[in-house]
């Protein structure tokens, strides 16, 4: 018997594992709630399955009124498929949905998610301090950058994952540093810098020593930039 060729995906990222827990969600759901859950497993961080959306724009993304948005996420909270998260403030919000797929229904493992309690506000102070300390960024945290952190946030990106893109977009740019590449700018100068590489890093299949190998070269890189620097203007 000639075996079957082995299935290979169209593309390496962008995909889903939908498997039988999609298949649980399916057997139990009503068609609305069914597909605001499949929206969901699209939408939400991979790594701790939660999301935040304000409502009027989860009811813009999926062409429904802000009603049956409600009525069916309800059904998944009832059928626990989903859980809503309160507030920095212990509330739950009318019109913002903190939402974490549960793990009956998500087929990734969950990291920790320390961040989650961090309102808006805290989040932004967050990622000012992360772009600080590092020599080739040079972010003055404008008003631009604070919109662009507070839209990760309701994106749900968390810090976690903000701080490994960091780390790899720092990298590539010492080792463009390093290897004389005069069409690269100096410094970074903008968090928009690290939007791309945000989807990059979401990749459960790296493991966590991978990271910590990439924080130490970082400052690996970084050493070897500023020794060269100093040569440079001696």
């Amino acid at each position: 018997m000639i075996p079957a060729p082995r299935l290979r995906l169209k593309k390496a990222t962008g995909w889903f594992a939908a498997g039988q827990e999609v298949a649980a969600a399916l057997a139990m759901l009503s068609d609305a709630a069914f597909k605001l859950y499949v929206f969901l497993c699209l939408k939400v961080d991979r790594h701790s399955a939660r999301m935040v959306w304000e409502a009027i724009d989860l009811a813009n993304l999926l062409q429904r009124d802000r009603q049956s948005v409600t009525d069916s996420l309800e059904e998944l909270c009832r059928r626990e498929v989903c859980i809503r998260h309160p507030d920095i403030d212990g509330r739950i919000a009318s019109d913002r949905f903190s939402v974490e797929i549960c793990d009956r229904f998500w087929p990734y493992e969950k990291s920790p998610v320390e961040e989650f309690g961090v309102d808006q506000n805290g989040y932004v102070r967050r990622v000012r301090q992360m772009l600080s300390g590092t020599a080739c960024i040079r972010i003055s945290f404008s008003v631009a950058d604070e919109r662009l952190a507070a839209i990760l946030y309701r994106r749900g990106v968390t810090l976690v994952q903000l701080q490994r893109a960091i780390w790899l977009g720092c990298a590539r740019k010492y080792v463009a540093l390093l290897n004389g590449n005069e069409k690269a700018p100096m410094f970074i100068t903008s968090l928009s810098y690290f939007f791309a590489l945000v989807e990059e890093v979401d990749t459960p299949s790296v493991a966590e020593d991978y990271w910590k190998h990439m924080q130490s070269k970082v400052a690996q890189l970084e050493r070897m930039w500023r020794s060269t620097e100093t040569r440079e203007t001696k």
